[in-house]
C-alpha cells in the first residue's frame, strides 16, 4: 500500500510494549506517529535497559516512560497502569486536539499484549460512572511482522500488510548498535581504499595464501620453542610453533620477500610504494599509505597491517561487492548502508564483534562473517557466532551469511552442519568457488531471502 494510505493509521499517542529487543519499537515509533505525536514506552524491571536506550534514541522524557515494575504477567496492574496513563494524557490541555490513540504490541510479554489491548478498548472500566466509555476515534492496533517485514494494522477486513516507508525510519548501523548499548568509537569503514590490490588477492587467492603461510607468518609471528629432536643425519633440530605477531618495533624491521608472488600483485605493491629499497614488502611503507584504518595507538598499527594482509582483506573485498550492488540501485536488492571495522568504545562492554561486514535494507540487518580459513569446523564456529550476534541485534528479521575459503564440498558441510542445529534455511555459506562472482551471488541471496 502507498505511503498516503499508511498515513491514515498514524496516531497522536502510541503505546509501545518493550521487549528485550527495542528495534521493533523504534520502527513503530518512527512510522506510526502523527506529526507532534508521542510514544509511551511500557516496560518492566526486566526490560528497563532496552526502554532507556529507546528513550534516548527517540529523545523522550520521563513522562513517556510507563513502568509496570515486575508486573509483566499481572492482568490488573497492566490494565490499571495503562488506563491511568490514558486518563492523564486526556486530562492534559495540550492534547485537546490530539485524541487518536494506538498500541503496537510487537514487544513485551503475551500477557502485556492481551491486557494492554483490553485497556485501550475499555479505558474507563474501573470507573463505575463510565463503564462503557470508548476512545473516540477508536484506537489503532498494530504489529510488526518479522516474517514479511511489514506492519500489520488490525482491521475488520483483512488487507495486505503495509510496507515500511523507508523515508520515516532515519536509521543507520550506528543507531542499531546504540539501541543495544554498543557505542562505536568511530564511524564504520564504508570505503575500500586499495580496490586493485584486494581484487588481485582474489584473482590469485591460492598464491597469496601460500605466501602468507611461507613468508608472512614465518617472518612476522613469534616463534615459540617446543623442544629439540635429531634428524636423519643425527643433527639436532629445534621444534617451534608460531605464536602471536611480533611487537611493533620488530615488525617494522621485518623484510617480507615477494619473489614468489604473481607479477600482478608485485607490480601493484611497487606502484604504490609499498616496497623497501631491497624490493621487500615493508610494514613502515604500508603505514604511510593508510591501506587500512589507523588505530588510536600507533604501536598497534603494524600488527593490524599483518592481520589485514593475512586475511582481513577479505572483508574489504566483501564490502567492495556490496558497494557494487548499492551503485546499481536495483529495488529488488537495494542496500541503504554498508560498513565494516566496527570499533566499540570501552563502555560498550564488548570485547569482540562476531560479524565482520554488515548492511541495512530499511531496518533489516544483514550480517556477514568473513574468513580465509578452509577448516569446516572453524568456519562453522564463525557462522554460529555471527548468527547469535545478528539475531540479538536485528531480531528474527536479521539475515546471516559466511564468506570463507572452504572448497565446494566443505562449504556444503558447513551449511548442512549448521542447519542440523539451527533451522534457518535463509542462512548462506559462500565458499572459495563463489568468491570470483560474489557480487552476483550476494544479489541472488538478497533476493532469495526476501521471498
Amino acid at each position: 500500500m502507498s505511503t498516503s494510505e499508511f498515513d491514515k493509521y498514524k496516531v497522536d499517542h502510541l503505546f509501545l510494549l518493550i521487549g528485550e529487543n527495542p528495534l521493533p519499537n523504534y520502527v513503530a515509533a518512527k512510522t506510526l506517529l502523527a506529526e507532534g505525536g508521542k510514544p509511551y514506552l511500557v516496560f518492566t524491571e526486566h526490560t528497563q535497559k532496552p526502554a532507556e536506550r529507546l528513550q534516548e534514541a527517540l529523545g523522550l522524557g520521563e513522562n513517556e516512560m510507563v513502568s509496570l515494575d515486575n508486573n509483566e504477567s499481572n492482568a490488573s496492574e497492566i490494565k490499571n497502569t495503562i488506563r491511568a496513563k490514558i486518563k492523564e494524557i486526556q486530562g492534559n490541555e495540550d492534547n485537546a486536539n490530539k485524541k487518536k490513540f494506538g498500541l503496537n504490541y510487537t514487544g513485551g510479554t503475551k500477557a502485556m499484549a492481551v491486557h494492554a489491548y483490553q485497556a485501550l478498548l475499555q479505558p474507563r472500566l474501573e470507573d463505575p460512572q463510565a463503564p462503557q466509555y470508548k476512545l473516540n476515534p477508536e484506537p489503532i492496533f498494530s504489529y510488526l511482522d518479522s516474517r514479511c517485514l511489514k506492519m500489520r494494522i488490525d482491521q475488520t477486513s483483512n488487507p495486505n500488510p503495509f510496507d515500511i516507508p523507508q523515508e520515516y525510519l532515519d536509521f543507520s548501523l550506528e543507531k542499531l548498535f546504540k539501541l543495544h548499548g554498543f557505542t562505536l568509537s568511530k564511524p564504520p569503514k564504508t570505503n575500500v581504499i586499495f580496490r586493485e590490490l584486494v581484487e588481485a588477492f582474489v584473482n590469485y587467492k591460492s598464491e597469496w595464501q601460500t605466501w602468507c603461510s611461507k613468508v608472512l607468518r614465518l617472518e612476522a609471528r613469534k616463534k615459540i620453542e617446543l623442544g629439540e629432536v635429531k634428524n636423519s643425519n643425527d643433527a639436532v633440530e629445534k621444534i617451534f610453533e608460531l605464536g602471536g605477531w611480533k611487537n611493533a618495533t620488530e615488525l617494522r624491521n621485518v623484510a617480507l620477500k615477494i619473489q614468489e608472488l604473481p607479477g600482478e600483485i608485485t607490480a601493484l605493491l611497487k606502484q604504490n610504494n609499498l616496497l623497501d629499497d631491497n624490493g621487500c614488502l615493508s610494514i613502515p611503507q604500508i603505514e604511510q599509505t593508510s591501506i587500512i584504518p589507523k588505530p588510536k595507538k600507533a604501536n598497534e598499527y603494524p600488527e593490524d597491517i599483518c592481520t589485514w594482509l593475512e586475511g582481513v582483506w577479505l572483508e574489504d573485498y566483501v564490502l567492495q561487492q556490496l558497494d557494487n550492488i548499492k551503485r546499481e540501485s536495483l529495488q529488488e536488492c537495494s542496500i541503504d548502508q554498508a560498513g565494516m571495522s566496527f570499533d566499540f568504545d570501552k563502555k560498550s562492554n564488548i570485547a569482540e564483534f562476531e560479524f565482520d561486514v554488515a548492511f541495512l535494507r530499511g531496518y533489516q540487518l544483514f550480517a556477514i562473517s568473513c574468513t580465509t580459513d578452509t577448516k569446516p569446523g572453524l568456519c562453522k564456529l564463525k557462522l554460529f557466532e555471527a548468527y547469535r550476534r545478528a539475531k540479538q541485534l536485528g531480531g528474527d528479521e536479521a539475515r546471516v551469511a559466511l564468506v570463507c575459503f572452504c572448497c565446494s564440498g566443505n562449504t556444503k558441510k558447513v551449511q548442512n552442519d549448521f542447519l542440523a542445529q539451527v533451522n534457518d534455511p535463509k542462512v548462506k555459506v559462500f565458499g572459495i568457488n563463489d568468491i570470483a562472482q560474489l557480487t552476483e551471488n550476494l544479489k541472488a541471496w538478497i533476493q532469495e531471502v526476501d521471498k
